[in-house]
């Protein structure tokens, strides 16, 4: 109840705001120094992940809410409204469950704060939630020293997206490396390849491999074609086989 009433009361400061500062979401402030700025990272579905709220220092009782609207929010938690009240700190980080499918997520974005009058500050701004490109690699050290700073690097069809350094490696031993990579953009209607390459001399990694993006061509006509084909052949070697024999003429008896 308490939450709610805070909420109802950050709505209501809002609807008090000039009209001039409600009719964009570009960023509007009352008064106009008062701001707040809104970061986070790439997003993938289903991971948590935190978004920051920065406001203006020098004021006190800092307040946020993040209201999230999209086509399918499923799996999102704690939920579509999270709420921050009453801190002392002008920053503010929310910790998010992403949604379990891909898609574009808007965030109204109210803040407040109280100084000699109270403080507000509203935006919207997007993000895109993106279905992670897993690449893994094993690397493995066959010789009898200590490697360090082992740097693996992955590529998407030749193109670097992603490094992960290895701090020690040690002789005669393994290790799996597991990244998430955000390089949609890299990908290939059909057939991509994964590269994976050791920064150090003697590192074995396996790791290289392909795959299929969008839908697999059809050949499924071919075998049609095939068969009606083969059928024929077969209708007219039956119907020669039933071909009757004539008869000899009467007059060569």
């Amino acid at each position: 109840m308490k939450g709610k009433a805070a909420l109802i009361a950050l709505g209501i400061l809002f609807i008090m705001m000039p009209i001039a500062a409600t009719i964009s979401d570009a960023g509007t402030a009352y008064p106009s120094f008062f701001t707040s700025t809104i970061s986070y990272g790439t997003v993938y579905t289903g991971e948590n992940f935190s978004i920051y709220v920065n406001s203006t220092y020098g004021f006190n009782n800092y307040s946020a809410v993040l209201i999230f609207s999209g086509m399918n929010l499923s799996g999102m938690a704690p939920g579509t409204t999270v709420l921050s009240l009453n801190q002392s700190n002008p920053d503010i980080v929310f910790n998010i469950t992403a949604p379990a499918n891909p898609g574009t997520i808007s965030i109204l974005v109210l803040t407040t704060a109280r100084g000699s009058t109270v403080m507000q500050y509203r935006t919207t701004v997007e993000f895109t939630v993106v279905s992670p490109i897993k690449m893994q690699a094993t690397i493995t050290n066959p010789t009898q020293f200590y490697m360090y700073n082992v740097t693996v690097t992955f590529a998407l069809n030749g193109n670097n997206v992603s490094r992960f350094v290895i701090q020690k490696l040690a002789p005669y031993s393994t290790q799996t490396v597991s990244i998430n990579s955000s390089a949609v953009s890299l990908i290939n209607k059909g057939d991509n390849t994964i590269s994976v390459y050791a920064s150090t001399p003697g590192a074995i990694v396996s790791g290289d491999s392909t795959f299929y993006y969008g839908t697999p061509p059809n050949y499924t006509w071919i075998y049609y074609i095939a068969v009606v084909v083969v059928a024929f052949m077969i209708f007219l070697a039956v119907s020669a086989g039933r071909r009757s024999i004539p008869k000899s003429p009467k007059w060569k008896k």
